[in-house]
């Protein structure tokens, strides 16, 4: 019901009620349906506009005091909007009936189908993906999230097959030869956007939590996979009611593996669906990291059902809404549930890490921002509407408080149950709940505003009475670092003093100057609790190297540390040189998680260099920092080990083995020929081995391993051997696995992967641009906007350092046929990325 932007329907007819039976046919992927849908009319009109997309409408009619009206049907398909004409004006309670029919399409949206082998046969689901503004692809309705009602859904389908939606089923009866209809109870007041419908052979583990009944349905073949997710999804719930003070709303949550899904997944009311890499799993053969993603998803789409579906934003200007609490408040189930797993330490190299990465361009956007259209909309589901906004809320809970902002997103609950909501009414309920705090000031100008600071700390090297001095700018990667212009966010200042002192001081103006009292250094954002970088003076980061080498300064102030240092070189304000001295001098043997975010680092510097300047030096660096770790860690898993330990082994054997290092290498070969003569590679360094084979491999070794993909069932496995095809290193077997992307073979959710990973590969990196402009007139067409897809391959595009590459990908998508609206904001973004790349390099004297 927002009236601003052209595609919104306005507020004149509000639809209170949805009666809805669809009837499939899995053979033919056709569906017809009828609906009645019970609407107010404010003011007298002689039309009424609805969404649809893709549709065929075979009839219309409009009843009105008594009256049935049959209706004209307009249709728009450049507004994918119908409108109904009646020849005179209706007013007041109104009854829209409408009959439709459709195709269950292949791409991934709307009303969809998907298909799956089980054993030598293969089947086909029904499935659908309406967020955003997709719905209007399955039945003609009032699609945006302000218009709720509630919905009675009735599936028919073939004997034999199982349909489900939102809510448990009511009644199932015959529906004709061989045909069952399945009719659902009737739903809470929701969004167009979180109806689900699905239609299959599904086998399920079910559970239960008093009343509330739990399933995990997967495609016939793996049930087995399905006790993991069930477990987590039983957990957290527990942990979502006991925080939130609010039982889950409704009377069943089913989870649905979906084996063709464009996102990770969907937080469908009731309904939600999964890739099936983001929900299946076993607790013995799933590598940790990837059951610390399953566990992640589950906890995520799960919050969806307090933070989006029952409270819903009004507009998609606050998708931050739903996507930033979902990624907030999964970590914070993931760190009470599982404390094993210290989920703290890997917020901060996950969600904070790739905030401050998203955030650095000037082409970025703020979390909260005016979109209009559908492709517009499709451009927020990114890293700003996710992990920023996700850190945004934990800067906002560190601020005011942890038992304040739990008290107020309680009362925003309560309050707007149901219903819509905006910021505004978020910032409310947290401000009353932390009186003084000025919740909403301090939280609107990291909402409203794109970007984040860097503090510029300077003072000299003194006494007793040393004063530093702090400057705040914005910090911009393409503009060595800073990007000029005022201060204007509201930086909580937490610093840690030498001494075991700490000061607390606000800065809300461009500059400040903080009394030390003699101290010798200072540590700035202690804790890691806010989105700012710092940027010290060489005395003083010397004097914190010095801590962070002996322990004193370790976690998350230590990665800190590093992380800013890294920016700075990454952006060209310091040389590589400074950034790899500091390094080699303090941080060769780091805890968690500045030990991963320094790979990540190195392991960029080295693609980005190639063979140029200091590149032996940091290899050598990089070789002895990971034989260190490899050394303390060794090749198998004891008994007891901490969680991050499991997981960086993996890390160190795939930088050892692309450094060369001959040992490494060797022995991965041979658990890899071990692994073809049927004896099991452990499960959390199978992705290394596979890697470091594909690595050194040739042609031959390719086909075999292809040969491996196409037989592996166990999704999590079949993902690592795809992502693996893509470490070739041969042009040859590069172009060959280009091609088998776009195979049968390979399902088009998993298309994105290997030229996605290509883009980061040494030598692929040199080919993506012209594969990417030679396949780009058939990649425009696979791509809906709705299934976020496209915009991947402008981003692989980013990893160039070539002007003269850089002005041709900005002169191809200059041409109109060329772009699409999803498409805009993630040009601009790859364009800036590219320029900021030049810029390292030339600051370097590498161009």
């Amino acid at each position: 019901m927002v009236e601003k932007g052209y595609l919104t329907l306005g507020t004149n007819v509000i639809p209170e009620s949805y009666s809805i039976t669809f009837e499939t046919d899995i053979k033919t992927f056709r569906f017809t349906g009828s609906e009645e849908i019970l609407a107010r009319v404010r003011k007298p009109t002689s039309s009424i506009r609805l969404n649809a997309r893709d549709l065929k409408i075979l009839g219309a009619e409009v009843e009105a005091a008594g009256t049935i009206r049959a209706a004209r049907v307009g249709i728009s398909r450049k507004r994918k909007e119908i409108t109904l004409g009646l020849g005179e004006k209706v007013s007041g309670r109104v009854a829209i009936r409408i009959r439709f029919s459709g195709v269950n399409n292949e791409k991934m949206d709307g009303f969809y189908r998907s298909r799956y082998v089980s054993g030598k046969k293969e089947g086909s689901i029904l499935s659908s993906q309406f967020e955003a503004a997709d719905a209007r692809a399955a039945f003609p309705c009032f699609d945006e999230p302000s218009f709720k009602a509630t919905f009675s859904i009735s599936i028919i389908a073939d004997e034999g097959l199982e349909a489900v939606s939102n809510m448990p089923v009511k009644r199932i009866t015959a529906a004709g030869k061989s045909r069952m209809r399945f009719d659902f109870q009737t739903t809470p007041r929701m969004s167009t956007y979180l109806v689900y419908l699905g239609v299959g052979r599904f086998e399920s583990v079910t559970g239960s939590i008093g009343r509330l009944k739990l399933r995990v349905l997967t495609v016939p073949g793996k049930r087995s996979l399905a006790h993991l997710p069930l477990r987590y999804a039983k957990e957290f719930i527990k942990f979502f009611e006991s925080y939130f003070g609010i039982r889950y709303p409704l009377p069943k949550l089913d989870l649905i593996a979906v084996p063709d899904f464009s996102a990770g997944a969907m937080e469908n009311w009731g309904a939600m669906t999964f890739r099936e890499i983001a929900l299946l799993g076993d607790e013995k053969a799933t590598p940790i990291a990837m059951r610390q993603q399953i566990a992640e998803t589950v906890a995520h789409e799960i919050a969806h059902q307090w933070f989006g579906d029952l409270v819903t934003m009004r507009w998609w200007d606050d998708t931050w809404l739903n996507e930033s609490f979902a990624t907030f408040m999964a970590n914070k189930a993931l760190d009470a549930v599982y404390p094993e797993w210290e989920m703290k330490k890997q917020y901060l190299d996950d969600v904070i890490s790739t905030a401050f990465s998203a955030d650095a361009l000037r082409s970025t956007h703020p979390v909260s921002v005016h979109v209009s259209t559908p492709e517009e909309i499709d451009q927020l589901f990114d890293a700003i509407s996710y992990e920023k906004g996700g850190t945004v809320l934990h800067m906002l809970e560190t601020y005011v408080g942890k038992e304040p902002f739990r008290k107020g997103l309680h009362l925003y609950l309560k309050r707007h149950a149901y219903s819509n909501a905006t910021k505004y009414d978020l910032w409310s309920a947290i401000s009353r709940a932390s009186p003084g705090k000025h919740a909403d000031k301090f939280a609107s100008s990291w909402i409203d505003l794109p970007g984040y600071p860097i503090i510029e700390v300077d003072g000299e090297e003194r006494g007793r009475d040393t004063a530093l001095r702090l400057r705040q700018r914005r910090f911009l990667i393409s503009s060595r670092g800073a990007g000029g212009g005022k201060g204007q966010w509201s930086l909580p200042l937490e610093c840690q003093l030498d001494g075991n002192r700490r000061v607390t001081s606000l800065l809300d103006s461009p500059q400040l100057r903080l009394a030390t009292g003699g101290a010798r250094w200072a540590k700035f954002n202690y804790g890691q609790h806010y989105l700012y970088r710092v940027r010290y003076p060489g005395w003083m980061l010397r004097r914190l190297g010095v801590l962070m080498r002996s322990g004193r300064l370790r976690g998350a102030d230590s990665w800190g540390i590093e992380n800013d240092l890294f920016a700075l070189a990454r952006s060209g304000a310091i040389r590589i040189g400074e950034y790899l001295d500091f390094i080699e001098s303090y941080c060769m043997d780091p805890d968690y998680p500045l030990a991963f975010s320094i790979s990540s680092h190195l392991a960029w510097l080295q693609l980005m260099l190639d063979s140029k300047g200091p590149v032996q030096r940091l290899s050598e660096i990089s070789m002895r920092y990971h034989l260190g770790a490899l050394g303390r860690l060794g090749w198998k898993r004891r008994s007891g080990e901490p969680s991050l330990d499991t997981m960086f082994r993996s890390d160190a054997i795939s930088s050892l083995g692309r450094l060369g290092h001959k040992a490494t290498v060797s022995k991965a070969l041979s658990l890899f020929s071990a692994y073809l003569r049927g004896n099991p590679i452990e499960p959390d360094i199978r992705a290394a081995v596979y890697g470091l084979a594909a690595w050194t491999g040739d042609m031959a070794r390719f086909k075999r391993m292809v040969s491996l993909y196409k037989k592996e069932t166990v999704p999590d496995d079949k993902r690592r051997l795809l992502q693996s095809l893509a470490m070739f290193r041969d042009r040859a077997v590069i172009n060959a696995v280009l091609r088998f992307a776009y195979t049968r073979d390979v399902r088009l959710q998993d298309s994105y992967v290997l030229p996605a990973i290509v883009s980061s590969n040494p030598v692929g990196r040199h080919m993506i641009w012209k594969w990417t402009r030679k396949n780009w007139k058939a990649l425009m067409p696979m791509y809906d906007s709705g299934t976020h897809m496209l915009d991947r391959f402008v981003t692989n595009l980013s990893s160039s350092s070539d002007p003269e590459e850089r002005r041709q990908i900005a002169a191809f998508f200059a041409i109109g046929s060329n772009m699409r609206g999803d498409l805009k904001l993630r040009t601009r973004q790859s364009l800036e990325r590219i320029d900021a790349n030049i810029n390292f390099m030339k600051a370097n004297g590498l161009s």
